[in-house]
């Protein structure tokens, strides 16, 4: 789990290490030689003491008179690494201020409730910018119908850029409803296993007139999301379990990242509500087997042809998970294709599990799809286990894509079980190569080791171009 936090705090610059390595000032004690370093102008004396840790940059005070203004002149950059609470208390009570950058990931706040409300409040004093709050607990033994509560003078941070919460309740916002534009300068927001209802998640992006980042993950509440914003351009959900994801009004929001669904062993879906997002232009992963999809007020389903109120022409980046072997999913799969005219990008996971099926009949009957035959240029198939089904798609793309440039195949790892394994794997996709194309496309079939980890950090960065693309 520790190494999950990591990657989430991935979202905030910086990813959670703000603070540079530790310089040790212990030998300046003994040293009894010119002091050059204090010699030198204020500026660079403070740009030192910036990138020292925290508790080294307090120890400077001590070095000379010099010295004894420079740390607490500073903007505070603290990170509680090997700091234990009452150090930390005392940090934020000693600095005046402003406080840049707070990470606080190592406090079992169960036990310090009474220094998370003090913490709060001086943190709402003392124009904090970037501020992470992870609760210590043990997570086997935390529900989070049980978590802590965060004060709700966390709300009251006005200089508060960038927020993330880790395994906490978020405040109730009932009292502060007449309040407008709480947190009015927040760009980013984060939530890792943080309970929040879907009064306070409205509230929170309504009083948030700047807000252009939004990522749940591992979140089971609320189970209704309703993205009303003017600002958002990202969202990111991370098993994120919700009964229905509606995206009301958001003129700006350019990504809807959908990872990892979680798969139970009923047949519960998540529904996709698409109204207005008029600029978006990345999208998935989708999931047969798990989302519905409504664009407008239609609801798609297998056969519904395409027209001016079931499709979303600003999509540029779509990514898929399906299991080929499934006729209900290739089925919808291409139903949602057909959503997704503009499309020049498309990445597609297979899930296939051995099912005896290769819908060879469906593919080869399967009249020309809009956005595989005109638009797409590079398609991206992760996790190919050289299954038939899997084959039986790739030739459906090479009879139908006439303007594909580049597809790559990245093989799976646990499918590569011997040596004559992924000769037989890389030679049928290689045959493919030999039939006549619709188009000139470079083909190329790469090894598990080509296909990264994903990165939440780039997933946010909207300069990317194929942020699918790990």
């Amino acid at each position: 789990m520790a190494a999950i936090i990591e990657k989430i705090m991935g979202w905030l610059p910086g990813g959670g290490n703000a603070v540079a390595s530790a310089v040790s000032l212990s030998a300046a004690a003994d040293y009894d030689g010119e002091d050059l370093i204090s010699a030198l102008p204020d500026d660079l004396l403070r740009n030192i003491v910036s990138r020292l840790p925290v508790k080294d940059a307090a120890r400077t005070a001590t070095l000379a008179s010099r010295w004894r203004h420079l740390w607490r002149s500073d903007p505070l950059v603290l990170n509680d690494v090997n700091l234990p609470p009452s150090a930390v208390a005392r940090v934020l009570a000693d600095h005046p201020g402003p406080f840049r950058a707070i990470h606080i990931a190592r406090c079992r706040f169960a036990s310090h409730e009474r220094e998370l409300a003090e913490w709060s409040g001086l943190l709402a004093a003392k124009g904090i910018e970037d501020l992470v709050l992870v609760n210590d607990a043990d997570v086997a033994e935390l529900p989070t119908t049980d978590s802590v509560r965060l004060p709700t003078d966390i709300l009251r941070c006005a200089s508060l850029q960038r927020l993330f919460l880790g395994f906490f309740t978020f405040p109730d916002t009932a009292a502060l409803f007449r309040k407008a534009n709480v947190l009015p300068r927040l760009q980013e927001l984060g939530m890792f296993t943080t309970t929040i209802s879907g009064w306070d998640l409205h509230y929170r992006l309504a009083c948030s007139p700047v807000l252009e980042k939004l990522a749940f993950v591992f979140n089971c509440t609320p189970d209704l999301v309703h993205l009303r914003s003017k600002s958002l351009r990202c969202v990111l959900l991370w098993f994120f379990a919700a009964d229905e994801i509606a995206v009301v009004n958001t003129p700006l929001l350019e990504q809807l990242f959908l990872l990892e669904a979680p798969r139970g062993d009923d047949d519960s879906t998540v529904m996709i509500k698409i109204a207005c997002a008029p600029n978006l232009r990345v999208l998935g992963f989708l999931e047969p087997k798990v989302h519905r999809l409504q664009i407008g007020n239609n609801v798609i389903e297998p056969g519904i042809m395409p027209s001016p109120s079931t499709v979303l022409p600003s999509v540029k980046k779509l990514a898929f998970k399906v299991n080929f072997g499934v006729s209900k999913e290739v089925k919808m799969l291409v139903a949602f294709l057909r959503c997704f005219p503009n499309i020049d990008t498309l990445h597609i996971e297979s899930l296939t599990e051995p099912t005896g099926r290769n819908h060879a009949k469906f593919w080869q009957e399967l009249p020309t799809v809009e956005c595989i035959k005109s638009h797409v240029k590079k398609m991206v198939v992760h996790e190919y286990r050289g299954n038939r089904s899997e084959l039986e798609f790739l030739k459906f793309i090479s009879s139908k894509a006439q303007e594909l440039q580049t597809l790559y195949v990245l093989l799976n790892r646990e499918s590569l079980t011997s040596l004559a394994k992924e000769t037989e794997m890389r030679s049928k996709v290689a045959a493919l190569s030999e039939v006549a194309w619709s188009c000139d496309c470079k083909m190329m079939v790469l090894d598990p080791e080509f296909q990264n980890d994903w990165s939440i950090q780039k997933a946010a960065d909207l300069t990317v171009d194929d942020p699918f693309h790990w």
